[in-house]
């Protein structure tokens, strides 16, 4: 799927727009951040993200099919950082586009399965066993899906192509004492060199 540039401001297209309350003006788009969503559906997703007591949202959500989901537009303040800082930039809902990826992220194994912190199955052919890179002890990890991924480096491409970003980040960069995702079951750099054509150790 090519996203067409009326898009970049939420009109029409082949994405669905479910305009979020949780947003605010006052957004310069120097980076974009990647997080998962901690759900297992991406109508649970939007439905959250577009609550007013959720008092969060992101600019678009990426469902495991490749479906796509945009919230807030490109020009307005997606609340999907919180507490966060990058180099000197505090706050970065200021300065970056959020992208929210359907995914339960980390897992436990509970009863011979792995369960997410709603003690919701997942299937042991879609997880992983993995030690995160601001953590000392491995846990389980829901991998993405490959349209998932793809649809996410064709989002990236356009909206780097539109707001030539500085850099690609997870939540787990700008916010390492709180988040841990996108998680080591997403493979960042690749992704990264991908959009901005560099590999990063």
């Amino acid at each position: 799927m090519r996203i067409e540039d009326n898009i970049l401001k939420g009109e029409g297209g082949d994405i669905k727009f479910v305009g979020s309350p949780n947003h605010s003006d006052g957004m310069s788009p120097l980076y974009l951040v990647l997080h998962y969503t901690a759900g297992s559906s991406l109508d649970g997703a939007v439905s959250w993200l577009t609550n007013p007591k959720a008092k969060a949202s992101a600019h678009l959500v990426i469902g495991r099919g490749g479906e796509v989901v945009q919230l807030v537009r490109f020009d307005k303040k997606a609340w999907h950082a919180g507490v966060s800082l990058w180099g000197k930039l505090k706050n970065m809902n200021n300065f970056s586009i959020g992208i929210e990826l359907v995914n339960q992220g980390k897992l436990v194994r509970k009863g011979g399965k792995w369960v997410d912190y709603s003690d919701r199955v997942v299937a042991d052919s879609d997880v992983i066993e993995a030690v995160h890179k601001n953590e000392r002890y491995p846990a389980g990890w829901q991998t993405y899906t490959q349209k998932q991924v793809d649809q996410a480096i064709d989002v990236a491409k356009v909206l780097h192509e539109k707001f030539n970003f500085q850099d690609i980040l997870g939540h787990e960069d700008i916010a390492p004492d709180r988040k841990v995702d996108p998680g080591p079951a997403f493979n960042l750099n690749r992704f990264r060199s991908l959009i901005l054509g560099r590999m990063d150790e």
